[in-house]
């Protein structure tokens, strides 16, 4: 049994299954579970920044509105020669609602992780601007053009470290609770691709579901949390972010069996 009334929260990658994480956190809430740090890569830092300043609610009234017409208007972006995506449409939606400017001005710290492509190193983003700490985070190689910052031309965290539980323990955070939505389904009748003739949507993003998932249960080896959530998603795309209100079900019905079979034991 462990016993917890506070912890770190790691939130991993994932593409539009990334919506599971704020059913995971309010599960967290109706627990009196109280989070002391947060460190998001991809999907993660995106819920992450909103948690953090206080937005959540807002975030979560817009997935559960979410369609896939609109879902795709946040990707129709003007392509540059290095991704075929600007981000300019995020960024925006990022300025406009985020309760923060800086990652020195969260409510709850807030760390994001990227990677540096000239050397393929880790990066964690702990200060300066939230909008570039969470645009480079997301910034999916070859999709999303990368964010330069420093000397660092950065990219999605989920090339080196998927769910950044390393991260948190650098942190400070205690106990850790980490959120893994990389799942490749057991069942060999549950196909990756939905598709007999995937387009390029589907094909990057069930690659990338499937790098992530194989560094993230080495990672996880090498370095477990205290508590690890992973919500059954096998069966949505990760690239099907209009499915935010079975997303959210699904996260928070999976933190809440974690809280109460997973030997967690809140302190009073």
């Amino acid at each position: 049994m462990i016993n917890i009334r506070s912890a770190g929260l790691a939130l991993g990658g994932g593409g539009a299954r990334g919506w599971a994480h704020i059913g995971v956190i309010l599960a967290l809430a109706d627990k009196n579970i109280q989070i002391t740090h947060i460190a998001g890569t991809s999907i993660g830092a995106f819920v992450g920044a909103f948690y953090a300043t206080n937005a959540l609610d807002m975030l979560l009234k817009n997935v559960m509105h979410l369609d896939w017409k609109h879902g795709l208007g946040y990707f129709a972006s003007v392509p540059s020669k290095t991704g075929m995506i600007n981000g300019r449409k995020i960024t925006e939606f990022l300025k406009n609602h985020l309760n923060a400017t800086t990652l020195a001005e969260t409510s709850i710290p807030l760390c994001t992780v990227a990677t540096d492509l000239r050397t393929g190193a880790e990066v964690t983003l702990s200060r300066g601007s939230i909008v570039d700490a969470v645009r480079a985070s997301i910034a999916i190689p070859g999709i999303f053009t990368p964010v330069r910052k420093e000397n660092f031309l950065l990219v999605d965290g989920g090339l080196v470290n998927p769910v950044p539980v390393s991260t948190l323990r650098r942190m400070g955070a205690e106990k850790i609770i980490a959120v893994d939505l990389n799942v490749i389904p057991t069942d060999s009748d549950v196909p990756l691709l939905e598709t007999k003739r995937p387009n390029i949507w589907e094909i990057i993003g069930v690659s990338a579901n499937i790098i992530e998932a194989g560094l993230t249960q080495k990672r996880l080896a090498e370095d477990p949390p205290d508590i690890l959530i992973r919500p059954d998603l096998a069966h949505i795309s990760y690239l099907d972010f209009s499915k935010g209100e079975e997303l959210i079900r699904l996260g928070y019905e999976a933190g809440i069996q974690s809280i109460e079979k997973g030997g967690l034991k809140v302190k009073n």
